[in-house]
């Protein structure tokens, strides 16, 4: 039986998944040399905008000027191990010394991952201390920005994914061959 494509997030299932306190996003850049850098971020998804900011020196921010195309990659490791893939143009919306523009849904962005106390002790440091910061978003609503998402089935749901997915690591990707170290072009 040829096993289904993954279920796609619907749009509620992907605000939802997007709110979840404690998720990270993976952001990628491309270096000068034409090497990846991806770095963890904190986000905020906003008026169908993933806000985000970055230190003000850096090569992610310096990548960002010359290049704006990214790619973000959010999940979770527990079911229904929901995955959304983002690639799109990062529009620096506040360069640095703009804080007061975003502070309240920076403030948001923050509580997803830490406690309202220090969320608060952290912002008054870095004021205190004069960290100036940009403020980015991908929108997705860009007709460049590319999104994928998918997730395991849930309870309920037909459960035949995990074996054709299976199927398609141990056979070419045209399904001709049993995949081995003859037939597979790999490097060693």
């Amino acid at each position: 039986m040829k096993g289904r494509l993954m279920p796609k997030l619907t749009d509620q299932e992907f605000d939802e998944f997007l709110a979840t306190p404690g998720l990270y996003a993976r952001f990628a850049t491309v270096d000068v040399d034409g090497f990846p850098r991806v770095i963890p971020i904190i986000f905020f998804h906003h008026e169908r905008k993933i806000k985000f900011t970055l230190r003000p020196v850096g090569a992610p921010l310096e990548n960002v000027r010359r290049d704006p195309k990214v790619a973000l990659s959010i999940d979770e490791p527990t079911d229904p191990q929901r995955r959304v893939n983002i690639q799109g143009i990062a529009q620096i919306v506040y360069e640095p010394g703009s804080e007061d523009q975003w502070l309240d849904v920076y403030r948001q962005m923050l509580l997803k991952t830490a406690t309202p106390e220090f969320v608060d002790d952290y912002i008054k440091g870095s004021a205190e201390a004069g960290l100036r910061r940009p403020w980015l978003q991908v929108d997705l609503d860009d007709p460049t920005t590319r999104v994928k998402t998918w997730r395991l089935n849930i309870e309920g749901e037909e459960r035949d994914r995990p074996v054709p997915m299976a199927r398609k690591y141990l056979q070419n990707w045209d399904g001709s061959a049993p995949a081995n170290s003859e037939n597979l072009p790999m490097s060693r």
